[in-house]
């Protein structure tokens, strides 16, 4: 499955458009005066019309599926309805402008050849003006190129979620179990997006997330990074591996990692238990959270490869299941 915005083609901003109109203005001839100035018109209302074909193009946000619908409302910072509503806007301002040209084109076929320049300068001002007062056409041009740069999630595929708090090692695991290549480095927040990779296993391919790190506090103190994560956790059905930080380095305390475990159960998925960095291991860290925990769990170093191919044997079982 492509990401729902890669095709869509997005025109130039209003005022670059308006600017660029302008430069050609001087290029175009007609048989007369009065021709002339009519295609001028003509040629920027059939501009214009890219600018509605761009709006048709966009895919209708309540029709998405839930992963790419939330989002869209984590990048846009707007809802669904906010978001269809500056469509609307959008449309009805590019409608007006194209209504604007037309009586003007008009007016010139029906008026004396020596008021033609002055009525093409009319119409070419007002229709600009009406544009340059929107602000919705922009913004979504703005939305849809962030949109665009999304990765491409098929949620039909068989899918494995790795999360957990920043910096526990969670794209150094993907690295290692699957064919996605993330940035990795010591320190937190390195992910700031979603990364997908693949494990092809039984004529089956799978799909690998790497998750950004999502900080034990209250959703409405999370940040956009954070927020990505969580969509990903909720509204992708797959197997979440959730990463542990038991090493000597960890910024999170047991009661932090645990706590934020505990919210992820709340999304009643199938979740494998990972604590990772066990060679490097905090034995008070490490018995704090072992203690702690209600069910089976591996002990992996990601960085070192231990334990990584019980995990994908785990994750095998899981599937089969």
């Amino acid at each position: 499955m492509l990401n729902p915005f890669e095709k869509v083609k997005c025109p130039p901003k209003i005022n670059d458009m308006i600017k660029i109109q302008l430069d050609r203005l001087p290029k175009i001839a007609g048989e007369n005066i009065k021709d002339r100035e009519i295609r001028r018109l003509i040629s920027y209302r059939d501009n214009l019309k890219k600018y509605l074909e761009f709006i048709r193009s966009l895919p209708k946000i309540d029709k998405l599926h839930p992963f790419y619908r939330e989002s869209v409302e984590i990048i846009a910072k707007k809802s669904s309805k906010e978001i269809d509503f500056c469509v609307l806007i959008a449309m009805r301002t590019i409608n007006l402008s194209i209504k604007i040209l037309n009586e003007y084109i008009s007016n010139i076929k029906r008026s004396d050849q020596s008021l033609s320049n002055r009525l093409m300068r009319q119409g070419f001002g007002r229709a600009s003006s009406v544009l340059r007062k929107d602000r919705c056409i922009d913004w979504l041009i703005d939305l849809i190129k962030e949109l665009k740069k999304l990765k491409a999630i098929n949620p039909d595929l068989p899918t494995v979620i790795v999360a957990g708090p920043p910096n526990v090692g969670k794209s150094t695991l993907v690295s290692k179990i699957s064919s996605a290549k993330p940035e990795i480095a010591s320190y937190p927040f390195t992910t700031k997006e979603i990364h997908v990779g693949h494990i092809d296993w039984n004529y089956t391919k799978i799909q690998v997330i790497d998750t950004p790190g999502i900080l034990d506090r209250p959703n409405e103190k999370r940040n956009e990074i954070e927020k990505k994560a969580l969509n990903a956790i909720k509204n992708l059905n797959g197997i979440i591996v959730f990463l542990f930080d038991v090493s000597k380095y960890s910024i999170y305390s047991a009661k932090e990692q645990l706590d934020l475990y505990n919210e992820i159960l709340q999304f009643n998925k199938k979740i494998i238990v990972a604590i990772n960095k066990i060679d490097d291991a905090d034995n008070s860290l490490l018995e704090n959270i072992v203690k702690s925990l209600d069910v089976p769990f591996l002990r992996i170093s990601a960085e070192q490869g231990s334990g990584i191919e019980d995990l994908k044997n785990k994750i095998f079982q899981i599937l089969q299941e």
